[in-house]
């Protein structure tokens, strides 16, 4: 299936309704799951690397989120390399840093936005992480079922981002992927994979959407819950960019849609690749 490719700097529905250093919190909505809700939180705009935590509310837990670019122009400049639900469940983290062999001077914000819920039955944080230089880093729910997920880049510097954040087919695992940027030699990094783990809610499901196979500037995904579903979390996945194409959002909007989207670097990329954009949804 072919989609879209082209944004607007300011993304998603969600980043509307957002001041800076200001938490919104949306009203639940029927049919969903059990007090879902969004929050979000955003950064100054400046030219320095960004870390934000979008909180949950008192009584709720953080079930998935997401990080994104607010500034079209930094496209290709930064990259994502946190997406991390926290261990306790107060929130989501999102942490995005300039890229490459030159400083980008130009202005830039990051938003993050958490999804929160009334604790479901056997809420829990599982984070893996791998020995250093592993690229794939594998979070498992056990028996229980994944509803959100995350990534986090330990010691990249810029040099290491996010590639993967992926919800296994079977909703029992998370996979997360580092790599290194183009002409980056770092080492001592290592990526820990997140697993939001749960007994598995009503209507469960993973969804998901790839761009075509081509070279190009950007790809998005954007794919929508079933009626009477909502998203508990949501991920992506770079196909094929070795290290010349950055994560620049995992956004979800109006509650049941994720819309995600990666940039090739400054100087661009001239392979082939592919974007996929994945959630979890549930009633």
């Amino acid at each position: 299936m072919r989609v879209n490719k082209a944004i607007t700097g300011v993304t998603g529905v969600l980043a509307l309704l957002v001041g800076v250093g200001v938490a919104g919190w949306a009203a639940p909505a029927a049919a969903e799951p059990a007090g879902l809700e969004t929050s979000i939180e955003s950064t100054a705009k400046n030219s320095v690397d960004k870390a934000i935590t979008a909180p949950c509310p008192v009584g709720k837990v953080v079930t998935g989120g997401g990080g994104y670019l607010n500034t079209s122009s930094a496209e290709g400049r930064v990259g994502l390399d946190r997406l991390e639900p926290l261990a306790n469940g107060t929130g989501f983290v999102a942490t995005m840093r300039e890229v490459g062999a030159v400083d980008y001077a130009e202005d830039w914000q990051l938003s993050a936005l958490a999804m929160c819920a009334t604790p479901p039955a056997g809420y829990q944080v599982v984070a893996v992480t791998g020995a250093v230089g592993t690229e794939y880093v594998t979070a498992s729910c056990g028996t229980k079922s994944v509803i959100g997920m995350g990534g986090r880049i330990n010691s990249g510097l810029g040099e290491v981002v996010l590639d993967q954040v992926v919800p296994s087919f079977d909703l029992r695992s998370v996979t997360t992927r580092g790599v290194r940027v183009q002409g980056s030699a770092l080492a001592g990094w290592s990526v820990t994979a997140f697993a939001v783990c749960a007994n598995t809610p009503a209507g469960l499901e993973r969804i998901s959407i790839q761009s075509d196979n081509e070279s190009a500037q950007q790809h998005q995904g954007i794919v929508a819950c079933p009626a009477g579903k909502s998203l508990y979390g949501a991920g992506a996945d770079i196909n094929a960019g070795n290290g010349q194409v950055l994560l620049t959002g995992v956004n979800i909007t109006t509650e049941n849609t994720v819309r995600a989207w990666a940039n090739e670097d400054g100087d661009g990329y001239g392979g082939n690749w592919s974007f996929n954009a994945y959630g979890i949804c549930g009633s």
